[in-house]
């Protein structure tokens, strides 16, 4: 039986397989083995930060240690996505997510974690260089009281699923999403007006067919996309069809008969199809939409509102809530100028303003989650001659 036969006869319908394709700043949890003790402090706390939210799960994150429990994060820029965040905004808001949890690991542990911010020089919006994101130093302080959102690290995931809508969020929902954010100078809206939704909800499915609508585009996503089981295990990166939900005998037929890396860059191809119809079930069954804006667009900005998205998903997860980004509509290429214009109007956000998250929320049930690296990919041990002294803080 050849190929199309087979799936006429199971009654597959392509547009299943590919929920979440091409979605941003993700992408689950951490599949990730037990906790395991160390006399490193350092270690014990990245343990839990290397299961931050992060834009495909390229993990694009460098450590170097260094004395006196220090550790310098920058960007690991051999895990850009030029194509898709062609400005490298989202790759430094998976900085800040990584921070924050590192934040509420120290705490738990009993550490205060002091962050100074670009203590080499904060470069531009518009260029990154390997100068550090942050340099950070543990120190035991009994007087530090643990985050009540530690023991949503290891629960919180990304999901791709169709939301069951049940109604709009409760009040207790609305009040602790809303209060979840910590950063000062945050522009923050939540809305569950139907009208509102559905506005919303076709930006998205517009800006996802004009994401697909690339070749380039399609084959970095594809470069992140692991087309089976044992490619996902081997790489600990990425994401693959049971993160975006599909399951059973539909997962089997899609990486058996479907899925097929060197056509996925073809933007009327089934890998790009399927990811419009799936972003259009997705949005369309969210019980509500919030976005994070910030005045401005520099890269402490951008590293400070990925802090505040991780407490706003660590929050969710503590609610029972699903929640997932939806960050086409914020791509930084000019095709996407409209729909990024449309997002403001619709949420009501100022021109000048730049939207750092957009994502839904609702209710489903959890899917397998994302793996994570081994710590040890991370960390680079500087020799003691290349140490550097910490800058003033930058907040």
């Amino acid at each position: 039986m050849d190929r199309r036969n087979f799936l006429k006869t199971a009654g597959a319908s392509t547009t299943v397989y590919f929920a979440g394709l091409g979605i941003q700043l993700t992408q689950a949890g951490s599949e990730m083995p037990a906790h395991q003790p160390s006399d490193d402090a350092r270690l014990r706390v990245l343990q839990y930060a290397i299961r931050a939210p992060n834009s495909h799960n390229a993990q694009p994150w460098r450590i170097d240690l260094t004395p006196d429990l220090g550790m310098d994060l920058s960007v690991d820029r051999s895990r850009l996505l030029p194509a898709t965040d062609p400005s490298a905004r989202q790759i430094h808001i998976s900085q800040g997510t990584f921070l924050e949890l590192l934040d509420i690991a120290a705490r738990q542990f009993g550490y205060a974690a002091e962050m100074r911010y670009f203590p080499d020089g904060e470069y531009s919006s518009d260029s990154i260089d390997d100068r550090r994101v942050a340099a950070i130093t543990l120190g035991p302080d009994p007087s530090v009281a643990p985050d009540p959102l530690f023991p949503e690290i290891r629960r919180r995931q990304t999901n791709r699923r169709r939301y069951n809508f049940a109604g709009p969020l409760s009040a207790a929902e609305w009040t602790a999403i809303q209060s979840a954010p910590r950063t000062k100078n945050l522009r923050w809206r939540v809305t569950a007006d139907e009208a509102q939704r559905d506005a919303i909800a076709g930006i998205c499915q517009d800006a996802m067919r004009i994401e697909v609508s690339s070749p380039a585009r399609n084959r970095e996503t594809a470069g992140w996309f692991r087309f089976s089981d044992p490619e996902l295990r081997q790489n600990r990166d990425g994401f693959g069809l049971a993160q975006s939900g599909t399951e059973g005998i539909k997962k089997w037929i899609a990486e058996t008969f479907v899925l097929d890396r060197e056509r996925a860059a073809n933007p009327k191809g089934a890998f790009a199809q399927g990811a419009i119809a799936s972003l259009a079930e997705q949005a369309g069954s969210a019980a509500a939409f919030a976005a994070l804006a910030t005045a401005t667009n520099t890269r402490l900005q951008q590293v400070l509102a990925g802090r505040a998205y991780a407490r706003v998903h660590l929050t969710a997860s503590r609610l029972g809530l699903a929640m997932q980004p939806l960050s086409q509509a914020l791509e930084e290429y000019a095709e996407m100028a409209a729909p990024q214009q449309q997002i403001k109007q619709a949420l009501n956000i100022a021109d000048a303003h730049t939207v750092q998250m957009l994502f839904r929320l609702g209710h489903a049930r959890p899917t397998p989650y994302s793996p994570r690296r081994d710590i040890a990919a991370l960390i680079r041990q500087r020799p003691a001659s290349e140490n550097r002294t910490m800058g003033p803080s930058e907040g």
